[in-house]
């Protein structure tokens, strides 16, 4: 699940984010310079990321996940971008940080040329506390990364057990941040419709519920881990690192939805005073005769289930098993 990335000259990215047609089908090379000029502009911490894969990488295909090969394709694909890639980073750099311990490392991007190498301790596959979670908390990701009666999931969220959870943890986070941030360019670059912000809202709100979902499942097979496989949960409690960057990208993440929520106000309110209809419940954000999935009442049923005693002790124990404020990260190479 690899996001490689081909970077370009960054002295040609930024005219590109205003003056290519939407309407216009995109050569493979412009289709690439207009995610990283893109990226460049609105999530430098994701262009950083690709950045450092396409030194590590041999070929950088990251273009692939646009559906499409217009600008709005492109638009809709730069979280995805950032997600894959950053699980791209994280294998390569552990790699490359320790070659002769392949898979035996992930390597999370904290930020600012700053990452973490986290080292495995024994796993147990996902699927053996997914199948203990109850039908009415198997939200949209449960069967793609926990668990499908119906077929092995090879994915590093169940191979990997706790540590494959992070990374996709870190790696929604990343693509996340990629994804809301986008509200500028449709500020910068449109009239600001129901039409124009529909996008923004479609790719937005198939995203966000990703931080609930997996700091929940994280949390789940803790304790699943604690009351079944002691010793696995007793290295992993002991795993400094892992701790750190758990509590670090729940921090962040519950940060970036709180920004999200004071967004999307603003927006509405905006779409309102100009004479739109809108309305939202926990189900749908209504603009105007269209209407786009909210999932609030998804993430209310998980931050419901993580209000409850065992969640919050776990998540106290974490806490008072984190280093102190002297930290290991390392500036990148």
């Amino acid at each position: 699940m690899n996001r490689l990335i081909c970077l370009l000259l960054s002295g040609i990215l930024f005219p590109l984010v205003a003056f290519i047609p939407a309407s216009v089908e995109l050569t493979p090379k412009e289709k690439r310079q207009y995610a990283l000029a893109l990226l460049q502009e609105y999530d430098p911490e994701g262009w950083s990321i690709i950045k450092k894969v396409d030194t590590l990488a041999f070929n950088n295909a990251f273009d692939r996940y646009a559906d499409g090969n217009t600008e709005a394709h492109v638009r809709e694909a730069v979280g995805t971008m950032v997600h894959e890639c950053h699980h791209g980073y994280s294998a390569l750099m552990a790699w490359r940080l320790k070659p002769n311990h392949i898979d035996q490392y992930a390597c999370a991007y904290l930020g600012e040329g700053k990452y973490q190498l986290i080292k495995f301790t024994p796993v147990f596959p996902t699927e053996e506390m997914g199948k203990t979670i109850p039908a009415h908390l198997r939200t949209l990701r449960f069967a793609t990364y926990i668990y499908n009666p119906k077929e092995k999931i090879r994915l590093s969220s169940n191979t990997y057990g706790i540590y494959g959870l992070l990374d996709e943890y870190i790696a929604y986070y990343h693509g996340t941040v990629a994804d809301v941030n986008m509200h500028r360019w449709y500020q910068e670059h449109t009239n600001g419709t129901t039409n124009d912000w529909y996008a923004y809202f479609s790719t937005v709100g198939s995203v966000i519920n990703a931080h609930v979902e997996f700091k929940f499942y994280c949390l789940a097979y803790l304790l699943h881990a604690q009351k079944h496989k002691p010793e696995v949960y007793k290295a992993i409690i002991r795993n400094e690192d892992f701790v750190n960057v758990f509590l670090r990208t729940d921090r962040e993440y519950g940060n970036l939805i709180k920004k999200y929520a004071g967004i999307k106000t603003k927006i509405l309110n905006n779409l309102k005073a100009k004479g739109a209809k809108i309305g939202e419940d926990n189900e749908w954000i209504y603009l105007n005769r269209q209407a786009v999935g909210n999932f609030v009442n998804e993430y209310k049923a998980l931050e419901n289930e993580l209000k409850k005693p065992a969640y919050q002790t776990m998540m106290q124990t974490l806490q008072a098993s984190a280093k102190p404020a002297k930290s290991s990260a390392r500036g990148d190479e």
